[in-house]
């Protein structure tokens, strides 16, 4: 009996040091209503953007994570499939549909992670490093790095959301910017005319 107690007991243990980390990608639940700063949003809002929504573009977000002190550079991204954004008929707009749970690989339960979001439209890239490239960083964006704690298993599920996180915006270019190309292009079918 006490072999078994002893072998069941060392199971236990090993299972808890090899248990991974695991946060719940959303930022529609951190606040109801979700205020301004947990919103993700197409352009700056200082300067009139709005919510981010499916109708801007087919924009996704992904989850970026690294062990705790690790730079952007060091971080990687899940590999499953990137979130899509909420329709622009949603009740919960600049938020992405349900990301689900995410298992952090190597990062154990009550250990520090940095996690980060980045966003892109896919019809500018399939990846964010592509369409970041091809787009001179526009339509793009992503959050400031912040730091998370993996919650132990059994916790209750509040306590696996972004606590951290915080919302950012993407980089869109200015109206004047796509009226002087307007405006150009205009002037050039004119001057061809001729």
């Amino acid at each position: 009996m006490k072999k078994l107690l002893v072998v069941g007991l060392l199971v236990i243990a090993t299972a808890s040091a090899f248990a991974q980390g695991q946060v719940s990608f959303n930022n529609n639940g951190l606040q109801t209503p979700l205020p301004d700063s947990l919103a993700v949003f197409f352009g700056d809002p200082a300067a009139g953007g709005h919510r981010l929504t499916l109708g801007d573009g087919a924009f996704v977000a992904q989850l970026w994570y690294g062990p705790a002190g690790s730079p952007e550079s060091a971080l990687t991204a899940l590999t499953d499939p990137a979130t899509p954004f909420r329709v622009a008929t949603t009740l919960s707009p600049g938020t992405w549909a349900n990301g689900g749970t995410k298992t952090l690989p190597g990062i154990a339960e009550q250990a520090t992670a940095v996690l980060q979001v980045r966003v892109w439209d896919t019809t500018k890239g399939s990846t964010y490093a592509a369409a970041s490239a091809a787009n001179n960083g526009q339509y793009v964006g992503k959050s400031v790095l912040f730091n998370y704690v993996a919650p132990p298993a059994g916790s209750p599920v509040s306590a696996y959301n972004m606590a951290n996180f915080t919302g950012f915006f993407v980089a869109v270019p200015e109206p004047s910017v796509i009226a002087l190309g307007i405006l150009g292009a205009g002037v050039l079918l004119l001057r061809r005319r001729k």
